[in-house]
């Protein structure tokens, strides 16, 4: 059930639900015992005889009863004890250190015990002291959810809320952060052993009001712990008024004779505070976020679209709800809703986000966001950055009907919207180059790896290179995110043009900026292009780029340099339709002109013929994936299911089918030998 850790002497590892087992035999146990005295206490009645069997039966019932009440409060501590590992199935770290309560009823009564204190009367006017010290007793004990439990059970929603008022009022909870710190965490713990989104936060403010919550008390105290996932909900929809009418979110109210003078803890700044605490909780959680921020998208992106100037102060909606003052969190939020935590924890649920982020910066009604809010977007474009390039790359028009679909159903265009938006910014023009360029790169590394030793000595001449598609995929890569640094560019440049006095510092740096990427990239190099593209930016790096740049900063060579890069873009405008077509005639006319096979050698030093035929080269296995219809010939890409399509893919982009295809060169123009000249694997090289 547990051993010692060798990396801790202070810790084992328990494994809850061993302990869960264990627990629940000694129950059984008990249950044997109980059933097996009454019947030897009968017989025994029956039967003169001097012996306390009965009576030693008992005795072990009371021992077992005793040790399944230990038991069960070591399970409780053990599935609380440590955060860090506490959605892990099996395992959880729990310290030796003794246990001051033998059972949870202890423990839990103790708490009780602590909260009276602080409840009761003080004649003596000694409440400072008399809080400090149960807090500190508090503080010790705050990952105990017996005790935990206990404390708020008796201190209740309004004790909570009068003391948190009395410990804030007037100083701020910047002078109180330890206490900010001991309740946090033991609130955090509560929310994990009772439900605070339903009754208990109807009754969280001072005066006992059903449905009043004075939420800005709970602001201090979101950051120092992991809080259940259903009040960080509620709360989040109270905030953004989408929650049931039984709740009503009061602020902070004054005290009873109105806010005390000299107060640094001012009524709205405090909602505000409190409402980026609990924008930045619900983003540290991923099953949470992701779905979270789905709901509220359309809020998130308008309230950072005004942020950019986008109404007039008289025509913006008022509510802290708006407030400029919230952007960093609502951009931390978006990013975490589509970072890498939320797609491995919450995979459908971030899969949505993104598809709806995509969708709505796409949409015809869509405007500039924030600063903040394009280097979120940005980090989210990292995380589904295969996503991104696969619908720039992919032979096939988008597929909605199937979440695992390349590029995730959404068109390229919708993509470029996105993409542009976050190039806005600045801050993640670096980070999304080097991420254009090592998706690149790994396309062509695999295509040299699926073809390693086609063009041997004793083969004859293909009409293309099996490597031509994934060159023209790479370059679709390349091009599609110059594409989208030069549209950003020329925007910032027409802005220029249309307000020069205002604009002229900020537009010459962000210029500069994007310069400089493309600058970054080497092609020559793959290694020095990553080098280069690895000096992050942030926001406040560009701002304070922006503040510090001069007047009359020259907008010149930054001109050249993307002038450049837009006259290099090579593109070719639907060649996924005019591609696919090729190959259909290739293999409609393969009777009079036969397909070559191609050679090739595997990873493990094996060879591998390519014939061209779908099926002979295993891409139809069966009913569920065959893509060819009557006429031995594909079917409409439209009529095809999930299985098929994904078979139709792979087989449009294998050897045979590639370096037979006479037409490529017209299709997809004079394509470089390599994605980067002159770089490629050491057995690729001649």
């Amino acid at each position: 059930m547990s051993t010692s850790m060798p990396m801790s002497g202070d810790r084992v590892v328990v494994d809850p639900e061993a302990l869960q087992r264990m627990i629940s035999r000694l129950g059984d146990l008990r249950g044997s015992l109980q059933a097996q005295a009454q019947v030897l206490a009968a017989q025994v009645a029956a039967v003169p005889l001097a012996v306390d069997t009965p009576n030693r039966l008992r005795a072990v019932d009371t021992w077992a009863a005793e040790q399944e009440a230990r038991l069960h409060r070591r399970l409780v501590l053990a599935q609380a004890a440590d955060p860090a590992v506490r959605d892990s199935p099996r395992l959880v770290f729990l310290p030796t250190s003794s246990d001051r309560y033998e059972t949870s009823e202890q423990a839990s009564g103790a708490g009780r015990a602590l909260a009276e204190e602080l409840l009761r009367p003080d004649p003596n006017r000694r409440g400072d002291q008399r809080v400090t010290a149960a807090l500190t007793d508090l503080g010790a004990r705050v990952t105990d959810p017996d005790f935990v439990a206990g404390f708020f059970d008796r201190l209740g929603p309004t004790g909570l809320a009068r003391l948190l008022y009395r410990l804030f009022v007037p100083a701020g909870p910047a002078a109180q952060e330890r206490v900010a710190v001991i309740l946090g965490r033991g609130l955090a713990t509560y929310s994990g052993v009772r439900d605070l989104a339903g009754a208990w936060l109807r009754g969280f403010n001072r005066a006992g009001r059903p449905g009043e919550v004075e939420t800005s008390l709970l602001g201090p105290l979101l950051a120092h712990g992991q809080f259940a996932p259903a009040l960080l909900e509620r709360l989040g929809d109270l905030f953004f008024g989408t929650a049931d009418g039984s709740l009503h979110d009061a602020g902070l109210r004054p005290g009873p004779r109105g806010t005390a003078a000299g107060s640094r803890w001012a009524a709205g700044s405090a909602h505000r505070d409190y409402a980026a605490a609990l924008l930045r909780a619900i983003a540290a959680q991923p099953r949470l976020a992701a779905e979270f921020a789905t709901r509220h998208l359309s809020h998130l992106l308008s309230a950072s679209h005004l942020q950019g100037g986008g109404l007039p102060g008289a025509l913006r909606p008022d509510g802290d709800a708006w407030s400029a003052q919230l952007e960093p969190a609502r951009a931390a939020l978006i990013a975490a809703a589509g970072g890498s935590a939320a797609r491995h924890d919450q995979p459908a649920a971030a899969r949505e986000f993104v598809v709806r982020l995509v969708e709505m910066t796409a949409g015809p009604d869509s405007a500039h966001v924030s600063a903040h809010m394009r280097a979120a977007f940005g980090q989210v474009l990292h995380v589904w950055r295969d996503d991104l390039y696969a619908a720039v790359t992919s032979p096939l028009p988008p597929d909605t009907s199937a979440p695992g679909a390349p590029g995730l159903g959404l068109a390229p265009g919708q993509w470029a919207t996105l993409l542009r938006e976050s190039l806005r910014g600045g801050a993640s023009a670096p980070m999304l180059a080097a991420d254009a360029v090592t998706f690149a790169a790994g396309l062509d590394l695999r295509a040299w790896e699926q073809t390693r030793g086609y063009n041997r000595p004793d083969t004859g001449y293909y009409p293309a290179s099996p490597r031509a598609l994934a060159y023209h995929q790479s370059n679709e890569v390349a091009t599609f995110f110059g594409a989208a640094l030069t549209d950003v560019a020329e925007a910032e440049l027409r802005d220029y043009a249309a307000n020069v006095a205002q604009h002229q510092r900020r537009t010459a740096v962000l210029l500069d900026v994007l310069a400089e990427t493309v600058k970054s990239i080497d092609a020559t190099s793959l290694v020095r292009t990553l080098a280069n593209l690895a000096r992050g930016l942030t926001v406040e790096i560009v701002e304070d780029r922006v503040r510090r740049a001069t007047a009359n900063q020259p907008i010149g060579p930054a001109r050249a340099v993307l002038a450049e890069l837009r006259a290099g873009l090579r593109r070719f405008p639907d060649w996924q339709a005019r591609y696919r077509a090729s190959v259909a005639d290739l293999w409609r006319r393969r009777g009079s002109d036969p397909l070559r096979p191609v050679l090739v050698t595997t990873a493990d030093g094996a060879t591998r013929v390519y014939t061209g035929d779908p099926r002979a080269d295993g891409f139809i296995a069966g009913p569920a994936d065959d893509f060819l219809g009557p006429t031995d010939e594909p079917i409409a890409v439209e009529a095809m299911s999930r299985g098929q399509r994904a078979a139709y893919e792979r087989w449009l982009a294998s050897p045979a089918i590639v370096a037979n295809n006479d037409r490529i060169a017209s299709i997809l123009g004079v394509l470089p030998s390599d994605v980067v000249p002159g770089w490629a694997p050491d057995w690729a090289r001649p």
